[in-house]
C-alpha cells in the first residue's frame, strides 16, 4: 500500500477503489427510472396540453394531487377512459370492419406513448375490436403513474 493514500489500491494493483466515485450520471438515470420520472412528465405534458386550462400551474397542481392520491389508495392514475380507447379503435378503423391490422395496433401503443408493449396480443395479424380494448387499457394501466 502506498502510504498517504488511506487504503487505496496496491502499487501495481490493477482492481480499482473500493470507494471510487459512482456514475452520477447512472445514478441518475436509476433515479428516474426507479420514479418515473419520464413518464411522468409525458402525462403532465400529455394532460397539459389536452386540457388546455388557463391556470396550467394549479391544473399540474391538481394532477400531481390526484396522482399522489391514487397512489396511496393504490388505485391507477388513467388518463384515457374506455370511450377514449373505443375512439381510439374507430380512429384506426374507419371502414368499420371491426378489426385492424398489427401495423395499426403499433401505431395506437406508439400514440399513447408504448414503446414497448408489455401485453403479448399473441401472433395474431388482426386484431378485433375487444381485443384492442382489452389490450390497450392494460397497457395504460402498465403506464400508470400509481
Amino acid at each position: 500500500q502506498r502510504p498517504g493514500l488511506g487504503g487505496g489500491v496496491r502499487a501495481g494493483a490493477e482492481e480499482p477503489m473500493a470507494n471510487a466515485p459512482r456514475d452520477p450520471r447512472k445514478d441518475a438515470q436509476q433515479y428516474m427510472e426507479k420514479h418515473k420520472i419520464n413518464e411522468l412528465f409525458q402525462e403532465l405534458g400529455t394532460r397539459l396540453v389536452y386540457e388546455r386550462r388557463e391556470d396550467p400551474n394549479a391544473f399540474l397542481l391538481e394532477v400531481l394531487e390526484e396522482i399522489q392520491k391514487n397512489s396511496a389508495s393504490s388505485k391507477p392514475t388513467e388518463f384515457f377512459t374506455s370511450e377514449d380507447i373505443i375512439t381510439m379503435f374507430e380512429m384506426f378503423d374507419p371502414t368499420n370492419k371491426g378489426e385492424i391490422s398489427r401495423e395499426q395496433y403499433e401505431q395506437a401503443l406508439a400514440s399513447i406513448g408504448v414503446e414497448t408493449p408489455k401485453v403479448n396480443v399473441m401472433t395474431k395479424m388482426k386484431i378485433d375490436r375487444q381485443t384492442f380494448c382489452r389490450c390497450i387499457a392494460d397497457e395504460i394501466r402498465a403506464l400508470s403513474l400509481s
